[in-house]
């Protein structure tokens, strides 16, 4: 008989496992529209030529929220070169929840909203913190986490820096794909 914590992760896993994606690695990505903290649509075609990281992240998730201070810090090394997106896909998390823990925790980057999870749903992404590094030809280069870890401390591979960083200098990712760590992205029911 499977313990009812280990029935909840299959089942998590599975939910995600039947939503269409239309963004994979290698492969040229079209526009996609994400919502900033005013409720405005901000579209991806107004980044064109811009290496760009998109992270989805939960207000409520304690492996994501356990990655707030490495995602500033990200975001200080690369946003003079690279267009960061951070977004909360969840459709449990409402915008006045996600942008009052912004401000809260003081990200020193803009928040965005996925609503509906729609941009989740097209890049495949199943957790926060799933992160995607797409180059400046809009073709993705990574999917994976920030880093091997949440706990700073016992991390030992930041696959996110490092995809970053070869992308920037016209360079294979060494491992462009990982697997994020993070809750299950909480999803429209499409019934």
């Amino acid at each position: 008989m499977m313990k009812p914590f280990f029935a909840a992760l299959v089942l998590a896993s599975l939910a995600g496992a039947g939503h269409s994606q239309e963004f994979r690695l290698g492969a040229p990505i079209s526009d996609f529209t994400l919502h900033d903290m005013q409720n405005r649509p901000v579209h991806y075609s107004g980044f064109k030529g811009q290496v760009t990281v998109l992270i989805f992240f939960s207000t409520r998730c304690p492996i994501s929220n356990a990655f707030n201070y490495r995602r500033n810090q990200l975001y200080k090394d690369f946003s003079d070169r690279v267009k960061f997106l951070i977004a909360d896909p969840n459709m449990n998390e409402s915008l006045e929840e996600i942008r009052n823990y912004a401000r809260s925790v003081e990200f020193d980057f803009p928040v965005y909203r996925d609503v509906d999870n729609v941009v989740a749903d097209q890049f495949g992404a199943q957790n926060t913190t799933d992160a995607f590094v797409v180059d400046s030809d809009r073709v993705v280069r990574y999917h994976g986490y920030l880093e091997d870890s949440p706990n700073p401390t016992r991390a030992k591979y930041q696959g996110l820096r490092l995809a970053i960083e070869a992308v920037l200098a016209g360079k294979p990712v060494p491992m462009p794909v990982t697997r994020a760590l993070g809750c299950s992205i909480r999803r429209v029911h499409t019934d």
